[in-house]
């Protein structure tokens, strides 16, 4: 990679550890990890929210080293042509994992605010590993033979499975409340959530490896609505159980003027949004992708285009290419002429 291609992506991380420090600078924020949840509490109780910004150096390392690691791939090289939209994609992902670890939200959810975590997470888990994902490019038909470690580890029931156990484990009040009192385990589950994120959506969005061949729009939208049964079942417990399971959010909840339930409450108030805002809006995408691309293989086939050549390219992500080699319109728009 040449060294004038290197400017404006080190231009885009330093801005946003830039500005991460302004703000920290500007509010009184921290201008450091803190060293655990006491730390953390003592902040939380100490002044408004809105000046909680922290700067943990080695998370924010991690985002920049996640962010030009992605854009200086070979991958990325290899596939130019929506190369914008992809920058748009990645750097929107690093800006939101960036501010999910420097912002007030950070630090009230480790001073102990449950609703704050659940926030967090969502961030972290749900829309950045997301928009990291969306800059990949998508995988091609072959892959999940090369790649047959990555091909069992992202089968959709595998990578169900995987993001379940994650998102179960670190909702345990033992193991939370190490999350609190540990920095180290706090990073670790940083580290876990975003990953658990990126297995869940790989299947769902076609990257890393290609997915079986059964595993369409049908499925997909199946696989989501397990998703978002999930997000119900968790916030269900929350509201309803009558009793906070978290004795380490107790303190961080008063700190807020809440008490354990309300704050046990708005974090499953949080889940369940999250949740359907994210199997909704994924179902929506998958159906008209879906009706899209059912239209435009007609198209295809009726120009004279051999069926199993059609399906190919539809698998490949090829079908606008295909269309435009036969002068066949990509978009058609229906009404009385």
């Amino acid at each position: 990679m040449s060294r004038t291609r290197w400017i404006p992506i080190v231009l885009v991380c330093g801005s946003i550890i830039a500005l991460s420090l302004v703000v920290a600078v500007t509010t009184d924020g921290a201008s450091e990890f803190w060293g655990g949840y006491e730390d953390a509490l003592a902040r939380v109780a100490s002044g408004p929210w809105w000046q909680l910004w922290v700067l943990p150096g080695l998370l924010l390392a991690l985002v920049a080293a996640l962010g030009i690691g992605i854009r200086t791939s070979p991958a990325w090289a290899r596939s130019p042509g929506d190369s914008r939209w992809r920058a748009l994609f990645l750097w929107g992902g690093v800006l939101v994992l960036a501010v999910s670890v420097c912002a007030p939200v950070a630090v009230v959810a480790q001073g102990g605010l449950l609703s704050a975590h659940m926030v967090q997470h969502v961030l972290i888990g749900g829309l950045g590993a997301l928009l990291i994902l969306l800059a990949v490019p998508g995988a091609t038909r072959g892959t999940r033979e090369r790649r047959r470690v990555l091909a069992i580890v992202l089968h959709p029931a595998v990578a169900f499975a995987i993001w379940l156990a994650s998102t179960i484990a670190w909702l345990v009040p033992d193991l939370h409340h190490e999350v609190l009192s540990r920095p180290w385990v706090w990073l670790a589950q940083q580290v876990a959530v975003f990953v658990a994120g990126i297995i869940m959506w790989a299947p769902v969005t076609d990257r890393i490896v290609d997915p079986p061949a059964w595993f369409r729009t049908g499925p997909k939208c199946a696989y989501m609505i397990a998703v978002w049964f999930t997000g119900v079942a968790i916030a269900n417990v929350y509201w309803f159980s009558g009793t906070p399971f978290y004795d380490s959010h107790t303190a961080g909840a008063a700190a807020l003027g809440l008490s354990p339930l309300e704050d046990q409450a708005y974090a499953g108030t949080v889940m369940i949004l999250a949740h359907c805002a994210i199997t909704f809006g994924a179902i929506g995408v998958l159906f008209f992708r879906h009706a899209a691309e059912r239209g435009l293989e007609q198209r295809l086939i009726e120009a004279g285009v051999p069926e199993d050549e059609v399906h190919r390219a539809t698998f490949d992500g090829a079908l606008p290419d295909l269309a435009a080699r036969m002068d066949v319109a990509v978009h058609t728009r229906t009404g009385l002429d």
